[in-house]
């Protein structure tokens, strides 16, 4: 089975989104930062070098903040020039938000004994972890003719485990989200686990 461009590009948008976020915030930070101790060497006296690096900082941010959405549009021209010709962009934005949502609908929360002790601190659930940073980079793709949902197999066991009690509740979901398309089985190569529909009207 074949990724789709959207599939191949989708994660990586996403992460240059988030570094995109925090960028923004970052520089609203130093820029605060950096009128506090303009107005605090008015009183007392500051090195210069460090006006001179907070201004260093400020100039590789606004270099970032420049670079990563030319980034992704770059990306995602291509895949907007492919819709327009071959299918819809309404199909993009529903690609779009339906993977959030399925990476929603998949993502397993670890179970908390009850302890009336407020310095309880949970251990860390491993399997559940690791089975969240895998489905996390599942990616649907929705066109006029045919839906794609692409899962990303655990390679721990029981994580594996995990994924394989879900599949029927797994393929359900989608097929009550677009119930115009005939789902197929699961078919599984490697590590990648493929869901396939077919338009049917």
């Amino acid at each position: 089975m074949k990724k789709s461009y959207l599939m191949k590009i989708y994660n990586l948008i996403q992460f240059l989104g988030t570094f995109f976020l925090l960028s923004i915030i970052f520089t609203l930070i130093i820029k605060l930062l950096r009128k506090n101790l303009i107005n605090l060497g008015e009183s007392l006296p500051l090195p210069n070098q460090l006006f001179q690096f907070i201004e260093q900082i400020l100039r590789i941010l606004y270099v970032t903040n420049l670079l990563i959405p030319s980034l992704i549009f770059v990306l995602l021209l291509q895949e907007v020039f492919l819709r327009l010709i071959n299918d819809s962009l309404i199909n993009l934005g529903k690609s779009i938000i339906g993977t959030l949502r399925f990476r929603k609908f998949l993502k397993q929360y670890q179970k908390a004994p009850v302890n009336d002790s407020d310095n309880y601190m949970l251990p860390k659930n491993e399997v559940i972890l690791k089975f969240n940073k895998e489905v996390r980079k599942s990616v649907i793709d929705l066109t006029n003719k045919q839906l794609k949902l692409l899962i990303k197999i655990p390679k721990e066991a029981q994580s594996q485990k995990i994924l394989k009690e879900y599949e029927g509740q797994i393929k359900e979901h989608i097929s009550s989200l677009y119930p115009d398309y005939l789902i197929s089985t699961f078919e599984r190569n490697k590590f990648n686990l493929w869901l396939i529909g077919t338009k049917s009207k």
